[in-house]
């Protein structure tokens, strides 16, 4: 059957088909053949758009949620060279999902309150964010497990259904529709999350390109200006003369300071003078300039006398009744202040 002939529900299933098949495709996303069924589902769903409207089987508010869902979540996986514009249009495509299913009463009050708190970014504990992560994650895991019980149960891997449905599977069908609806909800909270912190990421990165883009147009105009100007060898800058000509180029070298840093280390040095050497650098230098003398430090042993040698015994006899006489002539105390008072 050629494309032109397939019908609505041919072409939506089959863009669904493949979307289903990427979220679960152990390619790299960044892979051709990944990138290519990104762009085919992307068109099979632009195509079933187009064919909605063309056909005018549904009013504006009714039943275009699935798609803007799938457009949004397929923006998200393709590479291009302007991921900004990606992410923006993905926003617009789940806002507008979003407000369909709040038009038609599908979103929990759990949703509700989770989108209420997104949109104002209400501030919240640590704590508390952590027991919403946890809740979430539960939440998506048993959503994840009932829709492959009633994708079991119906026998389709999608959520359309082609042919007749038994009476005992209507109910079942609906709900199947209804839980993934309230799926895509979930998934597109969290996409516009993630795209909110993605987007912020970027414009920081494009300022910080522009940065430094203007870095190097400043520092290729000052070398074209330096090369136009005929700037001197360093050799002879002029050592004595102004730091900078009326143009505000320098004229000599010279050191940038930080002022403040400056009076800080002087506002908080010590009162006297810091040590420039140790006690043992000292001790050294002054033993290389001959400043201490080595040896020991023990009295020299007195010299005794031998018996035998008279003059030397008679030598130490007058050298102690000398000594004698000094003292009696001496009394302690004698050279004191008014040591003799008395």
């Amino acid at each position: 059957m050629a494309d032109n002939d397939a019908s609505l529900a041919q072409v939506f299933q089959r863009a669904e088909t493949l979307f289903l098949s990427l979220q679960t495709s152990a390619l790299a996303s960044n892979s051709d053949e990944f990138q290519a069924k990104v762009t085919e589902s992307i068109k099979g769903f632009e195509r079933s758009a187009g064919m909605v409207r063309q056909l005018s089987l549904f009013s504006e508010n009714e039943f275009m949620e699935d798609i803007k869902y799938y457009l949004g979540e397929l923006l998200l996986k393709r590479v291009s060279q302007n991921r900004l514009s990606d992410l923006s249009v993905s926003k617009e495509h789940f806002d507008h999902f979003l407000l369909q299913c709040e038009t038609h009463d599908i979103l929990t009050a759990p949703d509700k309150k989770y989108l209420e708190q997104l949109i104002a970014d209400t501030p919240r504990d640590a704590a508390t964010r952590r027991g919403e992560k946890i809740a979430r994650f539960k939440r998506e895991k048993e959503m994840r497990t009932q829709l492959g019980e009633f994708n079991r149960i119906l026998g389709t891997t999608s959520s359309g259904y082609e042919g007749e449905l038994s009476s005992e599977l209507e109910d079942q069908y609906r709900d199947f529709v209804l839980l993934h609806l309230q799926y895509a909800i979930f998934q597109t909270m969290e996409q516009l999350v993630g795209i909110q912190q993605e987007v912020e990421m970027l414009k920081q990165m494009q300022e910080r390109k522009a940065a430094e883009g203007l870095n190097d147009t400043r520092t290729s105009d000052r070398s074209r200006d330096d090369a136009r100007d005929g700037r001197v060898d360093s050799t002879i800058w002029n050592a004595t003369g102004p730091l900078m000509d009326p143009k505000g180029r320098p004229l000599r070298p010279f050191v940038i300071t930080n002022k403040r840093t400056e009076m800080m280390n002087g506002v908080f040095r010590p009162g006297h003078s810091l040590p420039t050497m140790s006690i043992e650098q000292y001790i050294d230098q002054e033993i290389e300039r001959g400043n201490f003398l080595s040896g020991g430090t023990e009295e020299p042993k007195k010299k005794e006398v031998d018996d035998n040698d008279e003059l030397g015994l008679e030598a130490e006899t007058i050298k102690a009744r000398n000594w004698d006489d000094f003292k009696d002539d001496n009394p302690r105390g004698m050279g004191n202040r008014g040591g003799n008072i008395g």
